[in-house]
């Protein structure tokens, strides 16, 4: 009988992301879910070998377009899998992904590629391509807008600066041959220590900055992240705050990478929290007004419902702040309220959860802001060991 042999971690110390992804998509693992995606009300999969043979599509598009290692790739779009690829495609040729926030007006989006002397765009639809045709005079540098939707795009066809995200993979696959050889050099020769992403800071002091960062630091992080929270290869993860966000990077791109889970994005920002229902999430990074608004939205139904069910909920979340004030306090909880909360959890938490699509939550964050005391205590009180996160893009 032949035993299995455990394959090799990854040699760490030589990590670039794209040689990760790489690992992974050539892997055992390869044909496990890594990417999700809703469209037009269909939950599309995309595997790890799949998320590596498009990245490498779009490196070798990029580079039949002129890419240099060091050149700047712009991307402008919602969470979708192009903007994975984009980004793990324009490391793998040695390019740096600058993630540019969709909600930007025209003169915002112009200050960022200007800013970042990025050369190509990757731009979701005609609302964001819109926006780039009416800066166009102030972004030279800019060689060529690569569109991912092509609804309404018909009138833009004969314009030479853009060319859809599908003309680009077409010119990927006829340019991978002549150039896999030159990819390969790119791929050996990047080092940890180079800069991979830009992302930019709050802005607080003056405009935003473009702020540096490289694969080490990418991997670092969802290495250091993992260590802490143990994540699992099977956990699902929501995506739904702005890749442009480093929180969302760390969560999506680098620990997403680190542990192998899968990633999954809903079809639109606004349609986001009903998805989240049918996806039931293991992992979840979100800013206060998202947490905050689950309590509100509770709280309003609550007062909504029969004297009965008022009279429950406060006599269960009592026990359940009783719970969570004696944990965050550091001090035991007596077996006689542990079981009360436990028969809690099945009678009055779990149906709570599960009406939020949080009813698989295990690791809950946020960041971006604090948040008060009394929502950290409501989610507690339900079970879930609601975190926050501090700390910078630089």
């Amino acid at each position: 009988m032949r035993r299995s042999v455990a394959r090799p971690a990854p040699d760490w110390a030589e990590m670039t992301l794209p040689r990760l992804l790489r690992w992974r998509g050539e892997g055992p693992s390869g044909s496990r879910p890594a990417l999700r995606h809703k469209d037009r009300g269909i939950w599309q999969t995309v595997s790890w070998r799949e998320y590596w043979e498009a990245a490498r599509l779009v490196a070798a598009g990029l580079m039949a377009l002129g890419l240099e290692p060091g050149e700047k790739v712009g991307v402008v779009a919602d969470n979708i899998p192009e903007w994975y690829f984009t980004e793990l495609g324009t490391q793998a040729a040695r390019g740096v992904c600058v993630g540019v926030y969709q909600s930007g007006m025209p003169r915002e989006v112009a200050y960022a590629l200007s800013a970042t002397d990025t050369v190509f765009v990757l731009a979701e639809d005609q609302e964001q391509v819109d926006k780039l045709l009416e800066v166009r005079s102030q972004l030279p540098l800019v060689r060529r807008v690569i569109y991912q939707d092509p609804r309404g795009m018909r009138r833009y066809r004969d314009d030479p600066w853009l060319m859809s995200f599908e003309e680009l993979l077409d010119l990927g696959r006829r340019s991978l041959g002549r150039l896999s050889a030159d990819l390969e050099r790119r791929l050996a020769a990047a080092r940890p220590d180079e800069v991979c992403l830009m992302c930019f800071s709050s802005g607080t002091t003056s405009d935003p900055k473009p702020v540096m960062l490289t694969h080490s630091n990418l991997i670092t992080m969802g290495r250091s992240f993992q260590d802490v929270e143990h994540f699992k290869q099977t956990d699902q993860h929501f995506s739904f705050l702005p890749l442009a966000w480093i929180g969302e990077q760390m969560m999506a791109v680098a620990a997403g990478l680190v542990v192998g889970f899968a990633v999954n994005c809903p079809e639109q920002v606004e349609t986001a929290l009903t998805e989240l229902r049918e996806i039931g999430p293991h992992l979840m990074f979100s800013p206060p007004r998202i947490w905050e608004g689950f309590t509100r939205q509770v709280r309003v139904k609550i007062e909504d419902s029969t004297p009965l069910k008022r009279l429950a909920f406060r006599a269960g979340m009592a026990v359940g702040e009783r719970v969570a004030d004696r944990k965050l306090a550091g001090r035991a909880v007596p077996l006689g309220l542990r079981l009360l909360h436990r028969a809690l959890w099945w009678i009055l938490y779990r149906p709570l959860l599960d009406r939020l699509g949080l009813v698989r939550l295990r690791k809950a964050y946020t960041a971006g802001a604090a948040l008060g005391p009394d929502v950290f205590r409501f989610f507690h009180a339900l079970g879930i060991n609601l975190k926050q996160g501090y700390g910078q893009t630089e």
